[in-house]
């Protein structure tokens, strides 16, 4: 039997038009194509223990997508004038089901937003905008007009990301101007993967439980079998698991 992969969904709601859940093709192609089922998790209205607890006990594994920024109050900032927050209803659902999928140890794919998200969640901060790092060798992160920059990542050979991988230098994908702050990193996170400026692009549990967040866009590079083998081995953990 294929494993249930729950992906979390994108959430809109702009004037004028019905409120819409969605979420991008790429992440639920990538399941398919690694093995398994995805099946999209819209976000409650009203999100409770119960109900989280619910939506939660159907599903072999959780993949957490992509999207705007987590409202800073989470981490004990002001809000930076280059911030965008997601929309509420979407971040109180994703923060409390994080927490929950993380105590019950599902296996869990965190990405871009979702590797922000499993950051904060366990205590940790983010960097709001990486332009204001100083780094000695700047690397392009993000692009204005929101399409993949790329460059190299370098990951540690003794994780669990490199037994996955296959390898422990290849090149990203990147569209994010918020970074995991390398100071305050959540509570059993290990940071994993680097840009060449130093920015943290992965971290994983320290402990063997199955997270694995990354700060890059694997779903759009499933060509790449180092990055397909991020959903395969997703699949993999929800099947075993």
């Amino acid at each position: 039997m294929r494993p249930i992969i729950g992906v979390t969904s994108s959430f809109m709601a702009e004037e004028g038009r019905s409120p819409r859940s969605y979420v991008n093709a790429a992440y639920t192609d990538a399941i398919f194509a690694a093995g398994g089922i995805p099946q999209p998790i819209p976000a409650p209205p009203e999100p409770n223990d119960e109900l989280i607890e619910e939506i939660l006990a159907r599903y072999d594994g959780i993949l957490f997508t992509g999207g705007p920024d987590i409202d800073p109050r989470h981490y004990g900032q002001p809000r930076h004038s280059r911030t965008e927050v997601m929309h509420v209803r979407r971040e109180r659902f994703e923060l409390a089901f994080f927490r929950k999928a993380d105590l019950w140890q599902k296996p869990i794919l965190s990405i871009c937003l979702g590797c922000q998200i499993s950051n904060v969640a366990r205590g940790g901060s983010l960097v709001q905008h990486v332009d204001d790092l100083p780094r000695e060798s700047p690397v392009q992160h993000y692009r204005p007009d929101h399409t993949s920059a790329y460059h190299e990542v370098e990951v540690e050979r003794d994780s669990r990301l490199a037994e996955i991988v296959g390898t422990t230098r290849f090149e990203v994908n990147s569209r994010h101007h918020q970074i995991v702050d390398r100071q305050h990193i959540g509570g059993r996170l290990r940071p994993v993967a680097f840009a060449p400026d130093g920015v943290v692009e992965a971290a994983e549990d320290r402990d063997g439980q199955f997270l694995v967040a990354v700060q890059w866009h694997p779903e759009d590079l499933t060509d790449r079998e180092e990055h397909l083998r991020l959903f395969k081995a997703l699949v993999e953990a929800s099947r075993s698991g």
